[in-house]
């Protein structure tokens, strides 16, 4: 069998993970483990990270383009090896976040792969903002974002009555599109008059990021007919759980209620919990105009004082929410429990619901301090209360399995009716613990029946950290410290546990947290690090993100009985591009999401210019250091702003050192 995987990872000519093998030459992944080590021993295989390849091998690499302010840049490759060195020279003209096809050219003396661009697969950005700029008889797009080249030659078209200095918005043609050796834009509009204005900053990073507002008429009219659609033979064929007391807990302001919960007492003391998943799937059709537009768009984006959904409103908010007193469609997952959170089976049903209350975090929060239950709880107040007391037997068994715990402070911006801005502390820790630990169980749940049939699905993945990373991590905690023992979710949490209640907490989960890769989805199951689960996908949100819909569609057919080979096969071949263009599109949203609320962050910096605020050291670095304040705003201070001393930059510590007084400004440190 040795020989049967090295002919295998002969012919795939590229990393591959041991549970790919382990599937494809019907061995158990323990016995693939011990032959790929002893192929490693011989020296014929060599392990690239989690994976194995032939030594010298997949000199052609897929994968994003991380550019530096520099210039230089990263290929993220997509089969988890390390990330390849490309330097400016060689990026043939590929820009930040562009997938690429790379050549592995080389090792420089730190002994990291070096390469070169071969060709842009696909582009990452169309749009551009930027100021315009008239010079030399044409006019030119100074873009914003300091990865992109610093001019692009604009057509005159629609630019006659544009003063220079305008800040404005293009759209990017690519030589692969036009035939000309150079990118340019075409104009597409002006983005405000100057001075801060929110509209133009909030359309500004809609243009910027690629994100979606109007859904073509097409997508409306199907969405409209299917929400009419009756439900009469829909209700006779599922089972009905509509006399059970079901109740959904979101914010205060949702309106998109996808996913609600139950428990019932069984007679033998144990509980079943239900986990009750709006059934998106029924009404949005696999190959439909309104599926196109979800897959375009990926994920619902939440601006502060702005949401572009995934789907119509007349669905988000409407047929597929979970609205109660209303008979709604649902896959749901029904969990049997012991009192210490043991899972001792569960079903996949398609089902019909009927939801008693739309419970908030707030009043759940309050409750389970000690409040009384008001009008709408009154009826569930048992349910919650033990739900509460389950979530946190599931929360204490993943802590025992390795699971890594980061407690930062949550902060949702919102926006007064004059575009105020208002800075809130996200806190209800217990009633969000309570939903957040009942959804990981059904996710878990669903990845792993899926996993075990040998189904297709899309799966969420969060793989080890790289060698690098490790190293540069343990020797920042040792500087704090602390001894960061293996790469191990365990050993993470360990750190994370010595640090609890110590100044340097924060920065020190800080610094875990960016030794991490990015979370991704993927056609295989391949482990999720930061929770410690073998087997994880997302099952639980199926109205505003587009690869829950996916799975949603593949559970329906296996519990229909529907699983045709052709179907099989269809998923096969294209989930590896849902999964990568649904990994793409959460980056988009979550920059652009970032990328607003730090402008509504400075927006309450300005307007609170002189007034004095306590807050943490969160970055030191030559020039001073970062302060963090508790709604979230963080900001430079220069060290030449400090009129008590001279300060040097001891990068050993992580500190700055007044040459005079000896004071250190630390890392966590409170000022």
């Amino acid at each position: 069998m040795k020989q049967a995987v090295y002919q295998h990872l002969k012919r795939r000519n590229r990393p591959t993970h041991p549970k790919e093998l382990a599937r494809a030459l019907g061995l158990k992944r323990s016995e693939v483990r011990g032959l790929l080590n002893e192929l490693v021993a011989e020296g014929k295989v060599e392990r690239v990270r989690s994976r194995y390849q032939l030594p010298g091998g997949g000199k052609l690499v897929t994968g994003r383009l991380d550019l530096a302010r520099d210039g230089y840049g990263f290929v993220v490759r997509e089969d988890g090896g390390p990330d390849l060195f490309v330097p400016e020279a060689r990026l043939r003209g590929a820009w930040h976040g562009d997938r690429v096809e790379a050549r592995v050219t080389g090792a420089d003396r730190r002994g990291r792969e070096v390469g070169e661009v071969v060709r842009v697969l696909e582009r990452a950005r169309r749009n551009a903002v930027g100021t315009l700029r008239f010079a030399r008889g044409y006019a030119w797009l100074s873009p914003e974002d300091p990865r992109l080249p610093p001019r692009i030659k604009l057509k005159p078209e629609g630019l006659a009555l544009v003063p220079e200095g305008s800040r404005v918005a293009a759209r990017l043609v690519f030589p692969e599109e036009s035939g000309e050796r150079e990118v340019y834009g075409v104009f597409l509009e002006r983005l405000g008059e100057g001075g801060d204005d929110v509209e133009a900053e909030t359309r500004a990073v809609i243009l910027k990021h690629d994100l979606r507002e109007a859904f073509p008429e097409e997508a409306l009219a199907e969405a409209r007919r299917a929400a009419r659609a009756p439900l009469g033979p829909e209700l006779d064929r599922r089972e009905d759980l509509r006399a059970l007391p079901v109740f959904t807990v979101d914010g205060a302001d949702a309106k998109d209620f996808d996913d609600a919960v139950h428990l019932r007492r069984l007679e033998d003391g144990t509980f079943e919990v239900g986990v009750h998943i709006a059934d998106v799937a029924h009404y949005v059709k696999e190959g439909s105009a309104l599926d196109r537009e979800a897959f375009a768009r990926g994920t619902s984006v939440y601006l502060p004082g702005r949401v572009l959904p995934m789907l119509p409103e007349v669905l988000s908010n409407g047929v597929c929410s979970l609205v109660p007193g209303e008979d709604r469609l649902a896959v749901s997952v029904l969990v049997r429990l012991d009192r210490e959170g043991r899972v001792l089976g569960h079903r996949l049903v398609e089902s019909v619901i009927r939801s008693r209350a739309r419970l908030t975090y707030a009043e759940v929060e309050a409750f389970l301090e000690g409040a009384a239950p008001g009008e709408a709880l009154r009826p569930l107040a048992e349910d919650v209360r033990t739900l509460f007391l389950l979530s946190q037997r599931l929360r204490a068994r993943r802590e025992a399995e390795g699971a890594i715990f980061f407690d930062f402070p949550e902060v949702k911006v919102e926006l007064g009716p004059k575009g105020e801005v208002h800075l809130i502390p996200i806190r209800e820790e217990k009633a969000r613990s309570l939903i957040e630990e009942l959804m990981l169980l059904a996710n878990r749940l669903v990845a792993g029946e899926l996993e075990a049939r040998g189904l297709p699905a899309l799966f969420r993945v969060h793989e080890d950290p790289s060698e690098d990373r490790f190293r540069e991590l343990s020797e920042a905690l040792a500087r704090l410290g602390y001894r960061l023992e293996a790469p191990t979710p365990a050993a993470y949490q360990k750190v994370l546990k010595a640090a609890a209640g110590r100044p340097e907490a924060e920065v020190v989960a800080t610094l875990l947290l960016r030794s991490l890769k990015l979370a991704r989805y993927a056609e295989e199951s391949l482990g999720h690090f930061g929770l410690a689960f073998r087997d994880y996908l997302h099952f639980t949100s199926p109205i505003r993100r587009y690869p829950d819909l996916v799975v949603h569609r593949v559970v329906k057919a296996m519990i229909r009985g529907r699983l045709s080979e052709e179907k099989l096969e269809r998923w096969r071949r294209t989930f590896p591009q849902v999964a990568e263009h649904a990994s793409v599109r959460e980056r988009l949203a979550e920059a652009a999401e970032r990328e607003l609320a730090k402008y509504h962050q400075a927006r309450w910096a300005r307007d609170h210019l002189g007034e004095v605020f306590e807050g943490t050291v969160s970055g030191v670095q030559s020039f001073g250091f970062f302060v963090l304040l508790p709604n979230g705003v963080e900001g430079l201070v220069r060290k030449e702003s400090l009129g008590d001393d001279f300060y040097v930059y001891d990068p050993e510590t992580l500190s700055l050192l007044g040459e005079r007084t000896g004071r250190r400004i630390r890392l966590g440190e409170r000022l």
